[in-house]
């Protein structure tokens, strides 16, 4: 069952465009419909990629006819689809902050008045606005809690059993020992050989 949602999502990512021509040579019917779904809320979500998950339910679910098990569902194999919203949301929001910075800017260097002044600074004070409220500034490495990150413990161990499903060997300093007596003896000798080009 996994197997076919992957190759499902492996075709779907190839094909996600393709011509109506072509779909029925790639998709059965139920997965054409799902394509075509897919394919609205793919382009939905990249007008708008401001909107959060919960947003993006509510949408499939009002107008798809979809319990909200496959909205998630259709969700999560959107996002695979789409890569990271969160981050196209924030290149989005950096992309507003940056327009209305640049507009106020041209506003205040043509402004004739007081009040355009004004108007034209208030549209800067909400571009700096909308880079603190999505912190725009921040990388968002900065936001990882490096010193609580606690690594995990391995010691080293000829004990297979500590992998799943392995047997222990018994007796395996013996085994070490004959092992390394039956091909660990020989002298490694150089050998001729003849070098081959190809054309």
């Amino acid at each position: 069952m996994q197997g076919d949602k992957d190759s499902f999502i492996v075709k779907a990512h190839k094909h996600l465009f393709a011509g109506k021509d072509e779909l029925p040579q790639v998709f059965d019917k139920k997965e054409q419909d799902v394509v075509i779904r897919y394919r609205a809320i793919f382009t939905k979500w990249m007008g708008e990629p401001h909107l959060r998950d919960i947003q993006m339910i509510n949408h499939l679910t009002a107008n798809y006819d979809l319990s909200e098990r496959q909205a998630y569902r259709d969700l999560s194999n959107i996002k695979s689809l789409l890569g990271n919203i969160s981050n196209a949301g924030k290149e989005f929001q950096r992309y507003r902050a940056s327009e209305m910075i640049l507009k106020g800017y041209e506003f205040a260097k043509e402004a004739t008045n007081g009040t355009e002044v004004k108007q034209a600074m208030a549209m800067i004070r909400a571009g700096e606005a909308l880079v603190r409220v999505h912190k725009l500034d921040k990388d968002e490495l900065d936001n990882i809690p490096w010193d609580d990150i606690i690594p995990i413990n391995l010691e080293p161990s000829t004990d297979v059993s500590v992998l799943s499903n392995r047997k222990k060997i018994d007796n395996l300093e013996e085994l070490q020992a004959k092992l390394r007596k039956k091909y660990g003896g020989a002298p490694i000798e150089d050998t001729t050989f003849t070098e081959i080009k190809n054309g």
